[in-house]
């Protein structure tokens, strides 16, 4: 074998070798799924970390108190007016302000947050933005008006963090008014 067959040789053998270590065919950037609830099992912690140093995940708090205005829960949760120990909320704003201060707990802290915008649009449904105190989280909800009163509105919808990543969505549902 002469020198021009042997490079020609190795660099077809070279070319079969690389072409079995090529990406595999489908979407490069999967998009991901997202728990309905918040007692769907997720990650373990230390998983999260090592691939999400940033992680963030919104957590319930137990709030049997009267004095806010609108209180939002998982979608999944069973409420009892009666029963304060299913008073597990996701969203709770006070009953005082313009706009009123919210409370959301991220990884077991019960941060406080600010309107930055409401928005509603052609088909009723309504935006609500909050940012945290430091600014460094905005939570989106994202509602529709499911029934009403004339001191009441009841919604359902999603709620998700949107930065710094989007890390957590959820269906909510709940009410706002006296």
């Amino acid at each position: 074998m002469n020198r021009a067959s042997a490079i020609l040789a190795a660099s077809a053998l070279l070319a079969t070798a690389c072409a079995d270590e090529t990406a595999p065919a489908g979407p490069a950037d999967p998009t991901p799924e997202y728990k309905q609830s918040i007692d769907e099992a997720g990650a373990p912690p230390e998983e999260v970390a090592e691939t999400n140093p940033q992680a963030l995940k919104i957590g319930v708090m137990h709030a049997p108190r009267p004095d806010a205005y609108c209180t939002l829960m998982q979608a999944s949760h069973e409420f009892v007016f009666d029963d304060r120990s299913t008073w597990r909320f996701v969203f709770l704003t006070d009953m005082e302000g313009d706009p009123q201060p919210a409370t959301i707990r991220i990884n077991e802290e019960d941060l406080r947050f600010f309107e930055e915008m409401k928005t509603e649009n052609g088909d009723g449904i309504e935006t609500w933005r909050y940012r945290s105190e430091d600014r460094s989280i905005l939570v989106e909800l994202q509602l529709r008006a499911v029934d009403s009163g004339i001191e009441h509105t009841d919604y359902e919808g999603t709620m998700a963090i949107i930065e710094p990543v989007e890390t957590e969505k959820m269906g909510i549902k709940g009410s706002c008014g006296v």
